[in-house]
């Protein structure tokens, strides 16, 4: 494990096979630059109901979305590669992207891949995974990779019942959720704000780029061409906060965030909020939300630690 003090902009840039790890420490904040891989965002209750439940139900899980990255066949010195399986069938519109020996193809959400050449083109059945991909005067020589990377949804589980609210006197709806570096500030749907910040801070997967290595190597972020190579990676915080519910209640939150870094469209996706509200005196109750992906963008290799 690698740990950053300090300075959060290095959660981005993911560490070859151990993972990274980051603890937070004083006032220190992320760069504006890495805005893009924060867990600002609205988290709203699974499936629409409450966000803050009790324990005497089991909340359902919401259909989670999978990132995945494999090869999908290999050239044979054609150009016509039809009938290739993504592996999975409901696949997220707009999420695929095909690369063969440079030759790149993404996906318009409507079933065509758009060749980024001129006389390429493709096409992907959402529904059973299913891929196709035509370089017009160029060819494949034999054995050269043909590669994907999408993203499918998985059924949720269905809860126990209507799961009733964790809290006293309120509902908790929804929490929007602001981050400025390592600080955290949650307001829910009655205006309630709660302060904190997160703790640790994990990654897994990454790519060390030789050119940036001082000594610990240089770690590219695993999005763009890195996610490429590497498939993308799972990010989990740890985070608490505090402040004094609608019901004038004394509020302690603490759990994990965690959400999917890179792979198709390059996007910080499936964010989840998982956790603990407590209250001094009160109810103790789950924490289950979930928001959508926010966009990320290729940051410059920074030397590592």
């Amino acid at each position: 494990m690698r740990s950053i003090m300090k300075v959060l902009i290095p959660l981005i840039f993911i560490a070859a096979i151990t993972g990274c790890e980051w603890k937070s420490g004083g006032d220190s904040s992320w760069s504006d630059s890495a805005s893009w891989a924060n867990f600002s965002g609205v988290y709203r209750g699974v499936n629409g109901g409450v966000l803050v439940t009790d324990y005497t139900t089991t909340p359902g899980t919401p259909a989670t979305t999978n990132s995945v990255h494999r090869s999908i066949g290999v050239g044979n010195g054609g150009s016509v590669y039809n009938g290739m399986s993504l592996g999975n069938g409901n696949v997220v519109l707009g999420s695929v992207t095909v690369v063969a020996a440079g030759y790149s193809f993404s996906d318009d959400g409507s079933g065509l891949l758009q060749g980024a050449i001129a006389g390429t083109s493709g096409t992907v059945n959402h529904g059973t995974g299913i891929v196709s991909i035509n370089l017009g005067t160029f060819t494949l020589n034999p054995g050269q990779p043909i590669v994907a990377t999408y993203q499918h949804v998985v059924q949720g589980a269905v809860g126990s019942g209507g799961a009733g609210p964790g809290t006293s006197g309120i509902v908790i709806y929804s929490f929007s959720v602001h981050q400025q570096g390592n600080k955290l500030t949650i307001t829910d749907n009655n205006g309630s704000v709660y302060k904190g910040k997160f703790g640790n801070v994990s990654t897994t997967g990454g790519k060390v780029d030789p050119a940036a290595d001082t000594g610990g190597g240089g770690i590219l972020p695993n999005i763009g061409a890195a996610s490429q190579s590497t498939g993308p990676s799972t990010v989990v915080a740890q985070y608490s906060a505090e402040g004094v519910s609608a019901a004038g209640i004394n509020i302690t939150m603490t759990g994990t965030m965690q959400g999917v870094l890179g792979g198709a469209g390059d996007s910080f996706g499936n964010r989840i909020m998982m956790g603990t509200w407590i209250e001094n005196p009160g109810r103790t109750g789950d924490i289950n939300g979930q928001a959508a992906p926010i966009p990320v963008s290729a940051q410059t290799p920074v030397a590592g630690p």
